[in-house]
């Protein structure tokens, strides 16, 4: 079977526009430009809070 002119550049076309907008999300920009301090230190869990000297989370026992 003879693929013409017309098919093959719609095939192209749409693999172009594929790779495109897969493609697109792969490149973020990044940002570095933020001055202040983050806090990223976990200070509760689920209204518990985690001192200096914990030395385990509060897990919950749940029997089967």
């Amino acid at each position: 079977m003879k693929t013409d002119l017309y098919t093959k550049t719609i095939l192209t076309i749409i693999a172009v526009c594929l790779l495109y907008s897969t493609g697109k999300d792969m490149v973020a920009p990044a940002y570095a430009d933020r001055k202040e301090i983050i806090d990223v230190n976990i200070v509760a869990v689920s209204g518990n809070r985690i001192g200096l000297y914990d030395k385990a989370l509060p897990v919950k026992v749940v029997p089967e």
